[in-house]
């Protein structure tokens, strides 16, 4: 494992962290500023609108990619710091922008697709690729779990949390700065999609967007606010069921090289999906929040394993000429298809909750076998 791809993961790490907090406190927050499920998710709609558009202009620009990431960074610092030192709705609104952030609690930002190319270009082995991937994602879900445990102790101090995830951006800057990402002189000329890619890159962004829909309108912040309105959870309890989501999502991640070494990255990405999509389902058909956990939990051992899958899928059938390029139509498909899902989300919780689990994870099982269907004949390098 390239050093580069340990430094981007541990970036990786520190971004999900701040995501976390975010997507967990801010159902919370906005609650106690006054707003209701259904204003919740129409401003959650509109982070993700702007992330989108976000990810896509920021992958025109022109210099070297690491003053791409050091920009990036130095945004998501603006953001905390006016979360710390401001506070209010009108300057949550405004920091949120600044820096395209949403509150999906994943991290789809304009950092991903340049680390998942830096990686990409370092790890040319394929199992060696596969395994790098599953420990970018872990590291991912065990800062996400440290989150989550972090807001049990410190439950509803908003400002004390912002501190933190303030501070924890700070450290983006080290490895970046340590870090020789590839040169752009190199790239420049691989800025756009090459004509053999093109077909490749349609297709999956048609079922990107279709699994997107679904998962926006699942969205961390969605489910957290769910979970408030259909229990009346406490902060420190919603911590709680993040923390233990997390900690099995992170262990899940770590096997998913370990299959998609064994039975390839479609069937992994595939199978593993369809089974979590089903427990997605049950998660409100009865309606006894232990039972709500516990499929909650059962969905989250194979909800992310097709994410190492997909990253190490991506980056081998796309030509490495038109992987940023790739990596950031991706990225902008995926947060422009959530857009919907927390609006329609923030309606339903309002209305009949348990139809946004149903809806979310048809569509998703209907993606899944698509994907199948499409790239059954695949096979792994």
């Amino acid at each position: 494992m390239a050093r580069e791809s340990y430094l981007l993961s541990l970036n990786a790490s520190i971004r999900s962290f701040v995501f976390t907090i975010l997507a967990i406190l801010s159902p919370f927050y906005l609650l106690k500023l006054g707003l209701n499920a259904i204003e919740i998710g129409l401003l959650i709609l509109l982070f993700a609108a702007v992330t989108m558009v976000f990810v896509y202009l920021f992958s025109f620009l022109k210099m070297p990619l690491k003053w791409r990431v050091l920009i990036l960074s130095t945004l998501l610092f603006i953001t905390l710091a006016i979360l710390f030192f401001i506070g209010g709705i009108i300057a949550y609104i405004i920091a949120l922008l600044i820096s395209g952030t949403s509150l999906s609690g994943k991290d789809f930002t304009a950092n991903r697709s340049i680390e998942q190319y830096t990686i990409s270009h370092f790890e040319t082995d394929q199992r060696k690729k596969n395994t790098v991937f599953s420990y970018y994602n872990f590291g991912s879900y065990a800062a996400s779990a440290l989150a989550a445990g972090i807001i049990i102790i410190v439950s509803y101090d908003f400002k004390l949390l912002f501190f933190v995830s303030m501070i924890v951006t700070l450290f983006q800057f080290i490895p970046y700065a340590i870090i020789k990402f590839p040169q752009m002189e190199k790239i420049r000329t691989r800025s756009t999609v090459k004509e053999p890619d093109k077909q490749n890159v349609r297709r999956l962004g048609v079922l990107f967007a279709m699994d997107a829909f679904g998962g926006g309108m699942i969205t961390t912040s969605l489910i957290v606010l769910w979970f408030r309105v259909m229990f009346d959870v406490a902060i420190s309890t919603a911590g709680t069921i993040f923390f233990i989501v997390s900690i099995v999502t992170a262990i899940s991640v770590v096997l998913s090289s370990k299959i998609s070494n064994r039975i390839g990255l479609v069937r992994t990405m595939v199978f593993t999906h369809l089974v979590s999509n089903m427990f997605l389902i049950l998660i409100p058909v009865i309606h006894y929040l232990p039972v709500a956990e516990i499929f909650l939990y059962l969905r989250q051992t194979t909800s992310q394993m097709d994410v190492p899958a997909r990253d190490s899928f991506t980056n081998t059938i796309i030509s490495k000429e038109s992987r940023i390029r790739s990596n950031s139509i991706f990225i902008s498909i995926r947060n422009g298809s959530q857009i919907p899902g927390p609006g329609i989300s923030g309606l339903l919780i309002s209305t009949f909750p348990p139809l946004m689990f149903f809806i979310s994870g048809t569509v998703k099982a209907v993606y899944d076998l698509v994907l199948y269907g499409s790239y059954h004949s695949f096979r792994d390098p």
